[in-house]
């Protein structure tokens, strides 16, 4: 099974958009959260821990492998949308007078709002990411540690869906989401047996 986990809490003071900006790791209830999440897969077979470059994926991965004693790598195609970072350093108050127009496409019509990146070329992204794992680690848990329109853009086109839905789609911070086998679905990482994905035979 390959699994995408969004990053933990991100310490922003600021309120700003992070986007790709570097210097954003996790929060201490952030860090907190990812050491509650690590603990409930600690008995899952993870063979690999892969997360976006940016700090605060990184670092979310990094406390996910401790418990299976896992080296992390990374992988751009879990990288955040390039879409956010026309604002990054902005605070969410101020985009709507800095940038009415895109505001009004992008609450409209998603998946057209960022030519060159779409909303599409992101899930397609990750979901190369996961088909690559699952056939790497057949038979264990992949997890890889991404963030959350990546993961809500993944989960609509793995279900087939439209990205007219994509505000109507929540990963909240830790949440995971089946990525392989499909469909794509929001999962409790609870629920996840300490054989999962093993092949019988």
């Amino acid at each position: 099974m390959v699994l995408g986990i969004r990053h933990g809490l991100v310490a922003n003071p600021g309120h700003v958009v992070y986007a790709r900006l570097p210097g954003f790791g996790l929060a201490p209830e952030g860090r907190e959260a990812a050491a509650d999440l690590a603990r409930t897969l600690a008995r899952a077979p993870v063979a690999a821990v892969v997360a976006s470059p940016l700090e605060r994926a990184v670092e979310t991965a990094e406390i996910l492998a401790a418990p299976h004693g896992l080296p992390v790598s990374t992988d751009e195609r879990l990288l955040e949308w390039s879409f956010w970072g026309r604002w990054a350093g902005v605070t969410w108050e101020r985009i709507r007078e800095r940038d009415p127009d895109l505001l009004d496409v992008y609450a409209a019509d998603p998946g057209a709002a960022n030519p060159g990146d779409t909303l599409a070329d992101a899930a397609r992204g990750v979901l190369a990411w996961a088909d690559g794992a699952e056939a790497a680690h057949r038979g264990a848990l992949v997890l890889g540690v991404s963030h959350e329109a990546p993961l809500a853009a993944a989960l609509l086109a793995g279900r087939g869906e439209g990205f007219d839905r994509f505000h109507a789609v929540r990963v909240p911070h830790l949440a995971c989401v089946r990525l392989r086998p499909g469909p794509t679905e929001l999962v409790d990482p609870a629920s996840i047996p300490p054989t999962a994905g093993r092949q019988a035979g």
